[in-house]
């Protein structure tokens, strides 16, 4: 792909939307920081080694997701059960007040 302006293909932008990317990650496909990779059997692929868009899949070392086809969802089955968990244990936390939270920096940072 060439730097600049990308034209995507309607069919591209079918497999990049169920790749997971939204219409605003799909924009900042530049060809040079964020690419795709079309194959007429394996789908597409994402090029985003520094992590610009918001797809949260697993992007490999050389900055490339796997491929459409492969139907990656190794980091959301581990992620979204413990981020459930995070969830329930901020639910049932005890949060101090702001009158508490003066207090203890106070104590902290008394002079001496």
């Amino acid at each position: 792909m060439s730097e600049g302006k990308i034209s995507i293909p309607d069919n591209h932008r079918a497999l990049l939307l169920r790749l997971g990317l939204t219409e605003e990650d799909i924009r900042l496909i530049d060809g040079r920081l964020v690419s795709y990779e079309y194959d007429p059997e394996k789908g597409v692929r994402l090029y985003d080694p520094y992590y610009r868009t918001s797809y949260n899949e697993y992007i490999d070392v050389d900055g490339w997701s796997a491929w459409s086809s492969e139907g990656d969802t190794f980091m959301t089955n581990i992620l979204k059960p413990a981020l459930e968990v995070v969830r329930e244990i901020e639910a049932n936390l005890e949060k101090p007040s702001d009158e508490q939270i003066q207090e203890e920096l106070k104590k902290k940072f008394k002079k001496v």
